[in-house]
């Protein structure tokens, strides 16, 4: 199907999944760019239109290919309109409607990471990458934390958004659901002003990793919720890393004692 006009009953629908609200209420979300739309209609989760801008170069046959056998119906829009779904500034031509998963039913995985208060969607996007990289199946979105499925959390993620098990709830009971899961796992906070030295934890222990927000770090809930503190090594005139570089480097240590010590 063509559309030309901005006015599309369509094209309105779907630019407004660039916003939370819109999102929340018609369950979908959007996936951008070529290799990315590759990897969602590669996924489990369901497709409900592929949209081309006619003026950019045709998506590969092989991403069509898989929208066609998955029986995803695909949409050319003319350039204006499609600029009014897009999010990105130059985008690359294709665009995949995504419904959003269901809750995941089963509890959270003995490697969970939590983000409380993390509001930078570039580095939410970043760390569930990380988490997906590292085997941590399970990732959190908690209290104050940006919403998972904003376009920039769904590009800096690079489909590890796709396989991990994610969920939106508040920290508490996202803490109490686990403790009660792993009664003899361990919450890892990470702090900068934290005593122990963070290779000297043992994370091959069942563990949820907190990493807090970029200014103010982790609320007073996760961290009353925590057994463990810990900090990264690093130069003493060095400022703090953000909250995706000390997610990525902890969660990097974890998966190498789990892999290095069995």
């Amino acid at each position: 199907m063509y559309i030309e006009s901005v006015q599309n009953p369509r094209v309105k629908a779907w630019a407004k999944l660039k916003t939370r609200k819109g999102r929340i209420a018609a369950g979908c979300f959007l996936v951008e760019g070529v290799r990315l739309v590759d990897e969602v209609l590669r996924s489990a989760l369901v497709v409900d239109a592929l949209l081309c801008d006619v003026s950019a170069p045709e998506p590969p046959q092989d991403l069509l290919d898989a929208a066609a056998n998955r029986g995803v119906p695909v949409y050319e829009l003319a350039p204006r309109p499609f600029a009014e779904v897009a999010d990105t500034v130059t985008p690359q031509g294709v665009i995949a409607v995504t419904r959003m998963p269901d809750p995941p039913a089963e509890s959270p995985g003995p490697w969970t990471l939590l983000l409380d208060d993390v509001r930078d969607p570039g580095n939410a996007g970043t760390l569930v990458r990380c988490a997906d990289a590292f085997g941590v199946g399970d990732v959190v979105f908690a209290d104050g934390t940006v919403d998972a499925y904003h376009p920039k959390v769904v590009r800096a993620s690079m489909g590890g958004l796709f396989r991990t098990r994610v969920r939106e709830m508040p920290t508490a009971a996202a803490l109490e659901a686990w403790r009660k899961r792993w009664p003899d796992g361990q919450v890892v906070l990470a702090d900068a002003t934290a005593e122990v030295d963070c290779t000297q934890a043992d994370w091959r222990r069942p563990t949820l990793l907190v990493i807090g927000g970029e200014a103010r770090g982790a609320g007073e809930t996760a961290r009353r919720g925590a057994a463990l503190t810990v900090r990264i090594p690093m130069e003493p005139a060095a400022e703090s890393l953000n909250a995706a570089m000390a997610g990525v480097i902890l969660m990097y240590e974890g998966y190498r004692q789990r892999v290095s010590r069995g």
